[in-house]
């Protein structure tokens, strides 16, 4: 897949970036908020992927019996709630 391949070059970039920013950096308040943010970026890259993978497609698993109750409660919800309304309608006059 080239979705997962590009996250997996854009984390190898950010840890390389990490490890050249941390060479650079002086002090250890600096250091610990830079890496903090470094952190932060690459769990937001982790993230990213988890919700982009289509294998995690919530409806990727379905049963054919769990489809059909989807469908059937869908198609007779509105049947029933304007029943609902004819009879409160009727029952208020």
């Amino acid at each position: 897949m080239s979705t997962s391949t590009s996250w997996d070059q854009e984390e190898e970039r950010m840890y390389n970036e990490l490890r050249a920013l941390v060479e650079e950096v002086e002090g250890q308040e600096q250091r610990r908020k830079m890496l903090n943010r470094m952190i932060k970026q690459l769990r937001n890259a982790r993230w990213r992927e988890k919700v982009l993978n289509l294998d995690n497609h919530p409806f990727s698993n379905i049963r054919p019996a769990q489809l059909g109750i989807m469908i059937t409660t869908g198609a007779l919800a509105p049947i029933i709630l304007f029943c609902i309304f004819i009879w409160v309608s009727l029952w208020g006059e």
